[in-house]
């Protein structure tokens, strides 16, 4: 823990000056716990905040390194992608490979944010700013806070709960996981107070309708593995629907969900969002574009997901058949003749992700951009939410088959809120929602924790197409269900790898 805050420290004169949206970083009164005051001071500590969680979604490769086991991505067989084919092919579980590159990413920037979190709770508790101010900046701390102890417990397990703005000594031990949600679940449940309604919060910032999603998104994980207390189905669901009784949120037309503007209409529940003024992109379109399109190849879907979508408007706009054939010379990104190559002649022979290339940019250098907000959670996954859970836990109802249908609808082309025989379904299996949520969000960082919790990815891995360049080295068990915590993280402070150090509860 003492080298996490160590990176902390030095990465305070690191971080990124551009602006984003209002929040432009201000350092200048930040790590002073308890001399937060005015409401200055307060924004000035609301500002890192974001920063930090924008800056670590905009390489989605390093952020999602530890979830490649899940069947909706793979990677190249070459270049430096060993780090992704060491989760792809599940090479690790007793502690190994904790070394690699790219593993601490999730790591390192969850638990920076929860120290600037925690730095901001205890400074409002002596700040004099005004009383709404104060509330809404503790409530936005508690609930990114609770996202990343979420984040991190279900890609490495069980956490220390380290919650003031002390700095660690590294002496600090895990708590149980059942502890891990318990505080998660605490902080979510202030948050959701004390936020704004959904539509009236400033522009890129945390509304009540973000916190009741991690909320039904912890309830749901909580009823799965490893705790399996099936008591919170049931309050998944609750969480869900308070959601979808806002009546603020709806789906956006299949052809429009990622346009630029897409990410930013009343489908998306929240997502961090890149400046209006093309200062500040990310990589996106660079990850899943392959080389020969001027990409780096970092990640694409497994070729029996591929075949097992259901056909329709939705997998047009899932995945590119077409593969980018370009060149960059002189640092400007031109067309080679032919200007497209069909997938399996392509150099990676696997379609791509269009919904990531959708609004790329190739006019700022040799490299695709994108400047498309990164969704964290939007509508489509809470219907989907609302309905396992309600399938799981009291039984499904016609508000949860209506909910099921709306995505199901979309997905064909259709509109969302028109009941059409031909698409509805009048009942349907946890494992549907669960395969529907799937091809819903696919590569949206949500396949592999469902896969996890459900208990399925050796059911999944089973399905592995034979041709796949990146081949399983053994058939995942629970032992591959959480990473290890990375090894300088653990050589420098008391906790014990993965499984040893995992405890339920």
């Amino acid at each position: 823990m003492k080298y996490i805050y160590k990176i902390f420290l030095v990465g305070m004169a690191l971080i990124s000056v551009h602006s984003c949206s209002t929040l432009e970083e201000d350092t200048g009164s930040l790590l002073s716990v308890g001399k937060i005051d005015t409401e200055a001071d307060v924004a000035n500590n609301v500002a890192p905040i974001y920063r930090r969680q924008l800056n670590m979604h905009r390489d989605p490769h390093y952020l999602r390194t530890a979830t490649y086991g899940g069947d909706d991505i793979t990677t190249w067989i070459a270049g430096n992608k060993a780090p992704l084919r060491v989760f792809d092919r599940f090479d690790y579980g007793s502690g190994e490979n904790s070394d690699i590159i790219w593993l601490p990413h999730a790591w390192d920037n969850y638990w920076q944010t929860i120290y600037y979190c925690n730095t901001l709770i205890e400074g409002l508790k002596t700040a004099t700013a005004p009383e709404l101010i104060v509330k809404q900046a503790d409530a936005e701390a508690r609930v990114f806070r609770a996202l990343s102890y979420l984040n991190l417990v279900k890609i490495y397990g069980n956490m220390p709960l380290i919650l003031d703005g002390v700095l660690p000594t590294g002496k600090e031990q895990r708590a149980t996981v059942l502890e891990n949600y318990q505080q998660i679940e605490s902080d979510l449940l202030i948050a959701e107070i004390s936020l704004p309604l959904p539509g009236t919060e400033d522009e890129g910032r945390a509304s009540a309708a973000l916190a009741k999603s991690v909320l039904s998104d912890l309830y749901l994980t909580w009823a799965g593995w490893p705790v399996k207390d099936v008591s919170k189905y049931p309050l998944a669901a609750a969480k869900a629907k308070g959601i979808i009784d806002y009546g603020y949120f709806e789906l956006i037309p299949i052809d429009q969900l990622w346009t630029l503007a897409g990410a930013e209409g009343r489908e998306t529940i929240f997502s961090f969002r890149f400046p209006d003024d093309q200062s500040f992109g990310n990589q996106i379109g660079t990850a899943f574009t392959f080389h020969q399109g001027r990409g780096f190849s970092d990640c694409f879907p497994e070729l029996q997901f591929f075949y097992d979508f259901p056909e329709g408007p939705r997998k047009d706009y899932t995945f590119l058949l077409d593969i980018p054939n370009r060149n960059a010379p002189d640092n400007v990104i031109t067309p080679r003749d032919p200007p497209t190559i069909f997938w399996p002649d392509s150099d990676r022979a696997h379609p791509m992700y269009r919904k990531y290339v959708f609004s790329e940019d190739l006019t700022f250098g040799s490299r695709p951009v994108n400047f498309r907000s990164v969704d964290i959670y939007r509508y489509a996954e809470i219907l989907l939410i609302y309905a396992e859970a309600q399938a799981r836990g009291a039984g499904e109802n016609a508000n949860s088959i209506e909910a099921l249908n709306q995505v199901k609808r979309r997905a064909a082309g259709l509109p969302y809120d028109v009941p059409n025989g031909t698409v509805d379904v009048a009942t349907a299996s946890p494992n549907e929602i669960v395969d529907e949520k799937g091809w819903e969000l696919a590569a949206e960082n949500k396949r592999w924790f469902d896969l996890v919790r459900t208990e399925r990815v050796a059911e999944m891995a089973a399905k592995r197409d034979p041709s796949e360049p990146v081949t399983l080295v053994r058939t995942p068990t629970s032992a591959q269900y959480i990473a290890p915590i990375p090894f300088t993280s653990i050589s420098l402070s008391e906790l014990v790898q993965n499984p040893e150090g995992f405890k339920i509860q």
